[in-house]
């Protein structure tokens, strides 16, 4: 138990301190001003502003994130604490739903997937490689692509609609964000399914099982699911990072405007005074950064203190 114990203080503290250097990094790198830069004079290479600057603008990031009150700024006429509400539900909503969506449609692709184990060659090879080495941005466009045709045509998807293609103007509008986010993950769930499934049959008990006249779903189901759910919550901090790293590009094309799109917009609206958006963006970026960590902790807390019970 005391073991047990130190571990899960270990891993505490380990997500702890990868935070704060992640955190610290940030607020370091959006604190240096947009205009910085370096250049060559007279046989050597000088900033063209004084490092008491730099360092002035880095110190006024770290202050106006820490305290709160960049909160406060007014953005548009809104201000960044109310954009930011606003922004992190839409992005919730894509987050969640596309990691539930990952989830069901995974598990049931990797036992069907499991079935091809006796298969052999570069067909079983390409399908099991072909969805993880596409770019998420050439998933993410083919979607919209098939958004776009679906609406020019006036289709409905799964009858509802004719969705626009971009927008969130309607609770629908994130329906192609979540399925395009969630197709990568997806992949990556049916491949761990399906290799602890293809381990899982070749063990002594699995196949004193098949012995005795079990079904092959039956084994799967009573005796495999347990292995198939930590290597699921193993792979996890993967399929995590993969859609965080995705929001944005998501929200960007589909012009839903979730964290990730007004990330963008901070930095690249001429509207926005720059010192303001970095130091918004600032904000954004630390409080990501918080939520992914707690989720990865969540997720690694289960997969050595929960699971291992159960499988016990």
């Amino acid at each position: 138990m005391a073991k047990k114990k130190r571990k899960l203080l270990y891993t505490i503290l380990g997500h702890v301190v990868l935070l704060a250097t992640v955190v610290a990094g940030v607020l370091l790198l959006t604190g240096i001003p947009m205009n910085f830069d370096i250049f060559y004079e007279k046989g050597s290479y000088r900033p063209n502003m004084s490092w008491e600057h730099i360092g002035s603008s880095i110190k006024q990031n770290f202050s106006m994130v820490f305290t709160g009150e960049i909160r406060h700024v007014d953005v548009l006429g809104e201000t960044v604490q109310e954009i930011f509400q606003g922004a992190a539900k839409k992005s919730g909503i894509v987050l969640g739903f596309g990691m539930v969506l990952a989830v069901l449609v995974g598990i049931p692709k990797g036992i069907m997937d499991s079935r091809k184990r006796d298969q052999h060659g570069t067909f079983k090879m390409l399908q099991s490689l072909i969805p993880l080495s596409v770019p998420d941005v050439l998933t993410i466009g083919l979607i919209q692509l098939l958004a776009l045709t679906l609406f020019k045509n006036g289709m409905t998807f799964f009858g509802i609609g004719p969705i626009e293609f971009k927008g969130d103007q309607f609770w629908y509008s994130a329906i192609y964000p979540i399925l395009a986010i969630s197709i990568l993950p997806a992949a990556y769930v049916a491949r761990t399914t399906a290799t602890a499934i293809e381990e899982g049959l070749s063990k002594p008990y699995a196949l004193a099982a098949r012995g005795k006249g079990c079904s092959r779903m039956r084994i799967i189901k009573n005796h495999l699911m347990k292995n198939v759910l930590y290597e699921v919550l193993s792979v996890f901090p993967t399929i995590l990072a993969l859609m965080f790293s995705s929001l944005i590009i998501v929200e960007r094309l589909f012009y839903y405007r979730g964290l990730g799109y007004h990330m963008i917009n901070f930095y690249t609206s001429s509207r926005i005074d720059p010192i303001l958006g970095s130091t918004a963006f600032s904000y954004f970026m630390t409080i990501l950064a918080v939520v992914y960590f707690l989720i990865l902790l969540l997720f690694n807390v289960l997969k050595d203190v929960v699971v291992p019970k159960v499988k016990s």
